[in-house]
């Protein structure tokens, strides 16, 4: 598993904004696109360097393998903190009633990715897909931002969300919704599970078991 953050923040110099998120044209970013280009931290160059390692790996053992830029996976029996796992990490928070810290605006946008296609494109890969690179998220119709991402949650428990706003990280990417054609063409893989059906899922799943969240994990997003 690689990840969007190889592309470096080159990506988020010409965004727009409206009231609830940041907004791209082109919208989609596709493999072809340049890498590591920006200002860079060292999570972008340690998932970029997994990238070479796996395709020097198959390339000397004859191997079949493939680096999948995997963008913002959520679902049930996904405990989100301070690091990854934003989506899961707002929800715990809204079911349970602690508040949440948002770095930057909130107007940030990931293509959000239900487990369960994150599944489907590993079994897809396995029965058809050849070696190489695979943007794997939601696309253009599965993108959100963190405000829209929490009004959905609100909006579906019922419970307003108690937010805090502090500066942004540096490093961290505003925009980035991946076009995931390569996977569809080679491997038959396209994200099925929209937010507005996924999200609820989590929260019925989180909502069946507050027993498990018994202390508040970090509450930082996003990554």
């Amino acid at each position: 598993c690689a990840t969007i953050h190889v592309y470096g923040n080159w990506i988020n110099d010409t965004l727009s904004e409206n009231q609830t998120r940041y907004t791209r044209e082109p919208a989609a970013v596709d493999e072809t696109a340049q890498t590591m280009l920006g200002y860079l931290t060292p999570l972008h160059a340690s998932k970029a360097s997994a990238e070479y390692y796996v395709r020097v790996y198959a390339d000397t053992y004859n191997v079949r393998a493939g680096s999948f830029r995997l963008t913002g996976l959520y679902g049930p029996r996904q405990f989100g903190g301070e690091d990854h796992g934003w989506v899961a990490n707002f929800t715990i928070r809204n079911v349970l009633g602690w508040p949440l810290v948002i770095y930057g605006s909130g107007k940030q946008v990931r293509d959000i990715l239900f487990a369960k296609d994150v599944a489907k494109a590993f079994l897809a890969f396995f029965k058809r897909g050849e070696s190489g690179i695979y943007n794997v998220g939601g696309g253009p119709e599965h993108a959100i931002s963190l405000l829209e991402c929490i009004d959905l949650i609100d909006q579906t428990t019922g419970r307003k969300s108690e937010v805090e706003f502090s500066p942004a990280r540096f490093g961290d990417l505003k925009y980035f919704v991946c076009d995931s054609t390569k996977a569809k063409n080679t491997m038959g893989w396209q994200a099925d599970v929209k937010p507005q059906e996924g999200v609820p899922r989590l929260i019925e799943w989180v909502q069946q078991n507050e027993h498990i969240f018994q202390v508040p994990v970090a509450s930082n997003a996003t990554k």
